[in-house]
């Protein structure tokens, strides 16, 4: 009865592992287009999938464009405040991972205009927001209200056509494709707002 106990517990442990290590991380690996993952802490992995078939592309001269250009851009920030992860030639791609201390940073260097905020922030703030918002555990209609009313949650906007991931759980989204609780596809164009729980 003991080592059926201990047997149980021990898979379920390994059950919850498997769990929390989704979205952990992104690698030139795991990515088939650009890719966005945002951290419990607020930090982003980007992934950037470009072709690179071309006999004249140099994968050497590419890595020390990037490198001078996040080493330009930390140098303005006074701080060394995101990294170059990985580049590897994938496939005809080049794939390209950096890592973001802020979606501010995030912003700064790609010229991008997405926003990380509370749910008071995004009540508060001169955003455009929709006034009715999916709810992901049973697929119906909200109000704006109710979509931000937990002031846990955040609010993610983004501008771009991506592949969101999230070390959280998605509650509300508007714009976009849900994938699971923790990944959506972002609309080909206009925003797609996210609610979720960090």
């Amino acid at each position: 009865m003991r080592k059926i106990f201990f047997s149980t517990a021990l898979l379920l442990c390994l059950v919850m592992l498997v769990g929390c290590s989704k979205n952990k991380e992104i690698d030139t690996k795991n990515i088939q287009k650009n890719t966005f993952l945002i951290k419990k802490d607020g930090s982003i992995e980007a992934g950037t999938v470009e072709s690179f078939d071309k006999a004249y592309y140099n994968l050497e001269e590419l890595e020390k464009y990037v490198t001078d250009k996040i080493g330009k851009y930390n140098a303005s920030k006074g701080a060394e405040t995101i990294a170059k992860k990985n580049l590897e030639l994938k496939d005809a791609n080049a794939v390209l991972v950096i890592t973001y201390e802020t979606i501010d940073d995030y912003n700064g260097f790609n010229q991008t205009d997405d926003k990380l905020l509370t749910t008071a922030e995004a009540k508060n703030g001169n955003i455009e927001l929709p006034e009715s918002f999916t709810a992901v555990k049973k697929h119906k209609t909200v109000t704006l209200n109710k979509a931000l009313e937990n002031k846990k949650y955040k609010v993610l906007i983004l501008k771009e056509k991506l592949d969101v991931l999230l070390q959280g759980t998605i509650k509300y989204y508007s714009g976009g494709t849900l994938v699971d609780k923790h990944n959506i596809e972002t609309a080909e164009s206009g925003s797609t707002i996210i609610v979720y729980k960090p």
